[in-house]
């Protein structure tokens, strides 16, 4: 009976070791399951700080697209609303007729002959010939613009632009300006 003891009891340890095995097996796949569910929660959270970053930097890159694009329709507009201005001026220059016209002009051709001699006129409308001829100045061509005239000396060596169509070209920073100041007040 020995014999039959001493298996009996190798099989007892081998089942004590098995279970012990076992629960020592079961044990370290329920840290390993349970480290696992850890780093995934991390990885999880992680992965929805990085989606939310990302989204608040798509927001922010959204409404800053909106912002330069609403910028430049009001920048537009108010370029177009100058732009009606400046239109809006030429018309009223080139709507001047009679004394008011004639008084404009012959105060500028004034100011021109008072530092020069020996000049002819070239015109821009019809009512700058009779102007030329109270004035004794000779007219020796027109030219295409809203008002005023050109002078030059009969050596050609000097011009003097009065015409309309210059001056507000050579006026045209302070006169937009001025505009904008206009439209800024109204807004």
């Amino acid at each position: 009976m020995a014999l039959d003891t001493l298996i009996q009891r190798i099989a007892e340890e081998a089942e004590k070791e098995k279970a012990e095995i076992l629960a020592r097996a079961e044990s370290e796949a329920a840290a390993i399951i349970a480290q696992a569910k850890a780093e995934g929660r991390q990885e999880a959270e992680k992965i929805r700080e990085r989606g939310e970053k990302e989204r608040a930097r798509l927001r922010e890159k959204i409404l800053a697209a909106a912002r330069r694009e609403a910028r430049m329709h009001i920048t537009n507009a108010k370029e177009e609303s100058i732009a009606l201005c400046m239109e809006a001026i030429k018309d009223k220059m080139r709507a001047l007729t009679g004394g008011e016209y004639q008084k404009i002009v012959e105060e500028r051709i004034a100011q021109a002959l008072d530092t020069t001699e020996g000049m002819y006129m070239i015109a821009t409308r019809k009512e700058d010939r009779s102007i030329a001829q109270k004035l004794g100045i000779e007219v020796k061509g027109e030219r295409e613009g809203i008002g005023g005239v050109i002078l030059k000396s009969a050596d050609g060596r000097m011009e003097i632009d009065l015409t309309f169509d210059f001056m507000l070209e050579s006026e045209r920073d302070t006169i937009r300006r001025m505009i904008a100041r206009k439209l800024l007040e109204q807004t």
